[in-house]
């Protein structure tokens, strides 16, 4: 589920890739300050693109620090925080809780309850904070849990629930951007579901898990074609954001960085 959003850092002018780099640095001290170090481990790429887009799109004043990272002792970070850092760290754990609800229910992983467990305070005082958020997380995964376990469900489902689940994350306040924000998330969160059903193919036919590419019969070429659809539904809507700053880094990572992946799979 988290690491499709990624950049691609071979191709980031060393301005911009230092302009990342701080972004999800920050979101990871944000992850410490707010809920402590172990939480930092829930760091990922997707969270860190989602505090680059509302950062780029609201435009909110920033404190930049530098800071010895707890996982390269000898070198100094600089890290950038601004209130949609801290929203980005606040959806982090969200999703965190549910990722470890979901392995523990599916899988039955004793580190996955211990987690949902220390998360389960936090996700409470989100519920508070983010009902919108949290209430919409909570009814898609609901759902998508239930079409991954009916085998005779329609594929599109599955798929449709994950875009809901990401669609609410993108909107931080209800304003004139709100729709289109959600629209975006949504896109995202469909073209992120099929990616890692691809993925994950071979292994979850050999495992006999749920794959929504199964119950489509397709592959190859005919799964770039879908992949190829829902990123040009989610750039329509991003090419709609008045998004200035960082444009050329969230254009890397929609054109490049999120077929990494799908590179990978094919070499």
């Amino acid at each position: 589920m988290f690491g499709t959003i990624c950049c691609n850092k071979e191709t980031l002018s060393e301005e911009q890739l230092f302009r990342y780099q701080s972004v999800y640095c920050g979101l990871c001290k944000m992850l410490r300050k707010k809920y402590g170090q172990m939480e930092r481990f829930a760091l990922n790429f997707d969270m860190t693109f989602l505090a680059l887009v509302l950062s780029s799109l609201y435009e909110p004043h920033e404190r930049e620090s530098a800071n010895h990272c707890v996982f390269r002792a000898v070198k100094s970070k600089v890290s950038v925080e601004n209130c949609f850092v801290g929203y980005a760290a606040d959806m982090t754990i969200l999703l965190a809780y549910f990722k470890c609800e979901d392995d523990w229910k599916d899988e039955g992983k004793r580190i996955a309850r211990l987690g949902m467990k220390k998360l389960k305070k936090y996700y409470e005082q989100l519920q508070t904070q983010y009902p919108r958020q949290c209430r919409k997380v909570e009814e898609s995964l609901r759902k998508l849990h239930q079409v991954e376990q009916d085998y005779k469900a329609d594929a599109d489902a599955a798929i449709h629930f994950s875009g809901e689940m990401l669609s609410e994350l993108f909107v931080y306040k209800e304003d004139y951007w709100s729709e289109t924000l959600r629209n975006f998330g949504y896109d995202l969160g469909r073209f992120i579901y099929i990616m890692d059903a691809a993925v994950d193919y071979e292994e979850d036919l050999k495992k006999g898990l749920y794959n929504p590419l199964n119950k489509l019969q397709v592959q190859g070429e005919q799964v770039e074609e879908i992949l190829k659809i829902e990123m040009g539904r989610a750039v329509y809507c991003f090419d709609i954001l008045p998004l200035v700053q960082d444009q050329e880094i969230l254009k890397n990572i929609l054109f490049q960085g999120v077929w990494t992946k799908w590179k990978k799979k094919k070499q």
